[in-house]
């Protein structure tokens, strides 16, 4: 009892470290924008699904997924090495440095866009006979694949999160769904054709990648980083030793990251038919939504490690990853009992009778995205560490030995419930492990920072 009552101190105590509330005051800007993208998007799906049936409302989210799992794949995370590179280039005041990273960033960006596009427009008519798309679909996941073309938002996006300018990421979130729920209403009410809903998709997407890319450069040239800036491209990497295994290993994790977050969707679909991956999107994206704020405590959070670890603050960086872990997890639990309560009322009010059938479904990714919630730190901490390799490592063996074999034989035996299992049983996995191993490396960066300070031992510096 003792406890309890003094957990709400404890918490507020918390809040007065600097760090920790500045990461929940860029949250919190990003988390304005992301709500009121959770209501649109929510709008948005419950209008498509009313109006198109589960069927065609799968066959949909399919074309959708196929083109997010390229650009997942096939474009580069840049934006990591912006802020891991660039806050060490800012603490030294050095601005010829970070152009020389952002110009290699941005050569990334324009590889993996078209790498990309190219990708999905060959791809699909090969893909497109095994999820049963008609050849009248196939061209259409063609010509959705030039949204690719509007993705090359990595480098300005690293910058604003750089320079803390989360008010413009919350604003720039709030378009792309604004739009796509305008278009989806507008199409609804003239009972419009399945082309006309990945039209509108296609346009919200767009507008958005765009308005990012805008904002992003305009914030550089506010602060002055492209001030006398030449387009040599001799010696980019030269101030910045590991540049091109970081930017590789934090690709090949994010890659790897979008087999449970997307790309399961797809096998759902490949694997049960349509009708069982409109159910898993349902309960993924609304399991998504309740997550978010982990999410964007994991962008916000990330820059404020790459401070401290650029210092050597060792002690606040271990404070910071225990505070934070602590705080999603109460977030967690709350999210699972509303899911619990309120389930099934709502889907069947926002989505209709047939899709009450994913509420096991969202119960389970509900559970699963607690757990990536309890770990948000653990991630952004290791790529702050500049071990990237070890998020990769766990990430690739969690997948491929665990994840994908439980999601092909349940999901073939139990549809999108298995899907969900499988989804859970890997998020336990992944937090086990990168807890031990986050705990692991943040001993070793603080002995071997003390080894070089006199006096001064490694328990202290944890301590």
């Amino acid at each position: 009892m003792n406890a309890l009552l003094y957990l709400p101190r404890m918490v507020r105590h918390w809040f007065t470290d600097g760090v920790l509330r500045r990461t929940f005051k860029n949250a919190g800007m990003l988390l304005t924008g992301r709500a009121t993208n959770g209501l649109l998007s929510l709008a948005t799906l419950s209008i498509m699904a009313h109006s198109l049936g589960i069927e065609q409302f799968g066959m949909i989210v399919l074309v959708q997924t196929y083109v997010l799992v390229l650009i997942a794949f096939a474009t580069f995370q840049s934006w990591q090495a912006v802020i891991r590179y660039g806050a060490i280039c800012l603490e030294r005041k050095d601005i010829p440095a970070f152009q020389a990273l952002i110009k290699f960033t941005c050569i990334l960006d324009v590889i993996g866009v078209l790498f990309g596009f190219a990708l999905g427009y060959l791809l699909a008519p090969i893909i497109g006979p095994y999820m049963d798309w008609t050849p009248e679909v196939i061209r259409y996941a063609q010509l959705y694949s030039f949204l690719i073309l509007f993705t090359m938002i990595a480098t300005p996006m690293g910058i604003l999160r750089l320079c803390d300018r989360f008010d413009l990421l919350a604003w720039q979130t709030v378009l792309t769904p604004l739009l796509r729920l305008i278009g989806v209403g507008s199409i609804a009410l003239v009972d419009g054709p399945f082309w006309a809903y990945l039209t509108a998709w296609f346009i919200a997407g767009a507008a958005g990648g765009t308005l990012l890319v805008v904002l992003g450069w305009r914030e550089a040239v506010r602060q002055g980083f492209l001030k006398d800036l030449t387009w040599s491209l001799k010696g980019i990497t030269k101030e910045h030793p590991g540049l091109w295994k970081f930017s590789i290993i934090s690709t090949l994790h994010a890659s790897v990251q979008i087999i449970p977050s997307q790309m399961s969707t797809f096998i759902v679909g490949l694997v049960a038919g349509p009708a069982a991956a409109g159910l898993f999107k349902v309960g993924r994206d609304v399991a998504t939504a309740l997550s978010k704020p982990a999410e964007l405590l994991n962008q916000s959070i990330y820059p404020e490690f790459a401070r401290l670890g650029s210092k050597g603050s060792w002690h606040d960086f271990a404070r910071l990853i225990l505070r934070g872990g602590a705080m999603g997890g109460g977030a967690a639990v709350f999210l699972l009992l509303v899911a619990l309560a309120f389930g099934t009322p709502f889907l069947t009010v926002f989505f209709g009778e047939p899709f009450a059938g994913a509420y096991w479904p969202l119960v389970l990714l509900i559970a699963s995205a607690g757990l990536t919630i309890c770990g948000f730190p653990m991630d952004p901490a290791l790529f702050a560490m500049g071990r990237p390799g070890i998020a990769l490592r766990i990430g690739t063996v969690v997948i491929i030995v665990l994840y994908l074999p439980l999601l092909l034989v349940l999901t073939d035996m139990y549809g999108a419930i298995g899907a969900a299992v499988a989804t859970l049983g890997a998020a336990l996995m992944t937090l086990v492990s990168m807890s031990t191993f986050t705990a692991l490396q943040l001993h070793h960066q603080a002995a071997a920072s003390c080894s070089a300070s006199e006096g001064v031992t490694p328990q202290s510096a944890l301590s």
